[in-house]
């Protein structure tokens, strides 16, 4: 969350010829309804399985970036199918004092309701070693241009297809 998945991802799709998808965006765009409409109305768990469905359908897609809600590789259904992928999974990692200042903590955001900045720091907690053990690679994104991170990924992208990166 505020990492800037989707404007990397969009940058490095651009960059390389390939579609963008974004899996948040796929949710809405599929369910006619906001993110933080369906939590409110249906709940978590509702919108969990709706992004499973979404996510294991956009991993069946070839020349794609892909960008997941902060949430969507928590479930070990996720991870597992995350990793039979393939697929070269980046993790852009922030702080909380430069998340702050880019997502503002507003209240479209369901899961930071109440005191945003500790919820943040509790779903990070719980959600970084998920990330860092899934991730091929992972790019600490404070203070970097899109093009530099981006530069960063396709560095990252290259020494793995020289298999000097696992995954």
């Amino acid at each position: 969350m505020g990492s800037g998945k989707t404007t990397i991802g969009n940058y490095l799709a651009n960059e390389m010829g390939l579609e963008f998808r974004d899996t948040d965006q796929m949710i809405v765009q599929q369910s006619g309804r906001e993110i933080s409409d369906i939590f409110v109305e249906d709940g978590e768990e509702a919108f969990r399985a709706l992004e499973k469905i979404i996510l294991r359908t956009a991993l069946l897609e070839d020349d794609t970036v892909l960008a997941l809600g902060g949430g969507a590789c928590m479930s070990l259904d996720a991870q597992s199918a995350l990793r039979a992928s393939g697929a070269f999974i980046i993790y852009l990692k922030i702080s909380l004092s430069k998340v702050s200042s880019r997502v503002g903590f507003n209240q479209g955001r369901p899961l930071l309701m109440g005191n945003p900045r500790a919820q943040w720091q509790s779903l990070m907690n719980d959600r970084a070693p998920i990330y860092e053990n899934l991730a091929n690679y992972v790019v600490e994104v404070e203070d970097k241009s899109v093009k530099e991170i981006a530069d960063e990924v396709n560095f990252a992208f290259d020494l793995r297809s020289k298999g000097s990166i696992d995954g």
